[in-house]
């Protein structure tokens, strides 16, 4: 049992475990997000200090989430650190530590160390992918394959957004946005994409086939999740065209004579569907615990 939950109380365990790992995705998703968005999406050369921010709240909200994960398991309490699933955590946590050591560098250095901050990336993703029940029962390659793909574009999507809504609060200059929201389309465009195909794979892995997916429970809450995800699409669809006419005025006058309420009103349109991103990532952490046995 676990240490931290009472026996026999285990609708708060589901209910704490949910919201720790909802918690843990939100620091992963920004950590993953903002890194991308700086090494593929901003301007060289320009850094802000909102950057570092988002990275070091990243970090905290990932590494504090993945420590009481395993003090949370009811089925192994302490001794659940070793193992696969602990073996998955301690090696997040130990990857979330490179981010205290040298995120301050990174928005400086992003574009030239593209190819380790890759890396970093693909591993922090694959210690969500290594605890996970992909590496269990048949169609384990697909499940693994679908599973980080689904991650990787969650987490550039949502961190991208989080951090485009950072930049774009503060208001008054705009120039970066022609260069930065064209490729944020196609990236967004991509990751709707991945994450169609990639979700219906691997939820069809996991329940064992299409009529054992509908009539699950497991099917119920990720049609919730595909319900979200489409009212994302509508709002983020509205948000970038609001923020593309912003783009498309005169340099000198998205620097000079743009209100700062109208950065801000993009800012929230992109900071709302960020909110609703928060109902996806809860309804994967739902997902988790609802999962059919295999």
């Amino acid at each position: 049992m676990s240490p931290l939950i009472a026996a026999g109380d285990d609708g708060t365990l589901a209910a704490l475990l949910a919201l720790v790992r909802v918690v843990g995705y939100v620091g992963f998703v920004t950590m993953v997000g903002t890194t991308f968005f700086l090494t593929w999406l901003w301007p060289q050369g320009r850094v802000r200090r909102v950057f570092w921010h988002l990275l070091l709240a990243g970090a905290i909200l990932c590494f504090i989430a993945s420590a009481l994960l395993p003090l949370l398991d009811a089925r192994a309490g302490w001794s659940s650190y070793g193992g696969r699933e602990g073996a998955s955590v301690l090696a997040r946590m130990g990857l979330t530590c490179i981010v205290f050591a040298f995120g301050a560098r990174l928005p400086v250095y992003a574009h030239t160390l593209w190819v380790p901050i890759s890396l970093w990336q693909l591993a922090l993703i694959g210690t969500y992918v290594l605890g996970s029940d992909a590496w269990e029962g048949p169609w384990m390659a697909v499940k693994v394959v679908a599973a980080t793909a689904h991650l990787g574009a969650t987490a550039v999507w949502l961190g991208g957004l989080l951090t485009l809504a950072a930049v774009l609060i503060p208001g008054t200059d705009l120039s970066f946005l022609p260069g930065v929201l064209p490729r944020f389309g196609v990236l967004v465009r991509v990751s709707v994409v991945t994450l169609v195909v990639s979700g219906l794979l691997h939820a069809l892995a996991i329940a064992g086939g299409l009529r054992e997916l509908v009539d699950s429970d497991y099917g119920t809450v990720l049609l919730m999740k595909m319900v979200v995800l489409g009212a994302m699409l509508l709002l983020g669809s509205a948000g970038r065209r609001y923020a593309v006419r912003l783009a498309r005025r005169p340099v000198t006058d998205t620097r000079g004579r743009t209100r700062p309420s109208s950065a801000q009103a993009a800012a929230v349109a992109v900071g709302a569907e960020f909110a609703l991103a928060v109902g996806v990532l809860t309804a994967t952490a739902v997902l988790v615990n609802l999962a059919p046995a295999v």
